[in-house]
């Protein structure tokens, strides 16, 4: 028999955010004169999803209406501006970096299973709480830090479990107004509909 469960209410093509997680180079914070983005850190060319993720949570669960924008934010303007804060928030003082490389300095199989045993089930809580699930999409393989940077943080709004295996339905700041997009997994390894590359999953705060 399976199980579904769904945040009421939620679907990516209204509720979501209509620009794509694509965004002109440029730095996202500036330390006074010095920008870091010249050292590839903060550079918004590299995306901000956590940020995408949270606001479209926080408008939500507020009753707050989204913004219609078609095409991202100028760095600097105030909507950019609400990303980056909230990206810094997703990071949770760098312990979600620190979670993406542990999960991929995994073997697969033991990614795969520690992503069913103790990751599925934060987020599931999130769902049958009527609430997002904040996740965090695990795309490295291997102990190179650098390689936490192909991770990439979504929100799951529904769930179908059939047995052992789960399929979660989620707003992708890669995919915007999207209303397919699929990851599915079980304790032999999980996938996105999308095809890219996907070695586990966090619940993340």
């Amino acid at each position: 028999m399976v199980a579904t469960r769904a945040v009421p209410g939620f679907l990516p093509s209204r509720t979501g955010l209509g620009f794509a997680n694509r965004f002109a180079p440029g730095p996202t914070l500036r330390l006074g004169p010095i920008d870091p983005s010249r050292i590839g850190i903060g550079n918004a060319a590299s995306g901000l999803c956590g940020g995408m993720s949270w606001y479209v949570r926080e408008r939500f669960e507020a009753g707050m209406p989204i913004p219609n924008v078609a095409d991202a934010p100028a760095n600097g303007t105030p909507l950019f501006n609400a990303l980056v804060r909230r990206q810094v928030l997703s990071l949770d003082w760098l312990r979600t970096p620190l979670r993406f490389w542990q999960m991929g300095r995994r073997r697969q199989t033991d990614a795969a299973r520690r992503s069913m045993a103790a990751e599925w089930p934060r987020i599931r809580a999130e769902i049958d709480g009527g609430r997002l699930a904040m996740v965090g999409l695990v795309r490295h393989a291997g102990r190179n830090p650098w390689l936490v940077t192909n991770g990439h943080q979504v929100l799951a709004h529904a769930y179908e479990l059939d047995g052992d295996a789960v399929v979660l339905h989620i707003y992708d700041p890669n995919w915007p107004t999207r209303d397919e997009i699929r990851i599915a997994g079980s304790a032999a390894g999980w996938s996105q509909s999308t095809g890219e590359p996907l070695v586990g999953i966090l619940g993340l705060p």
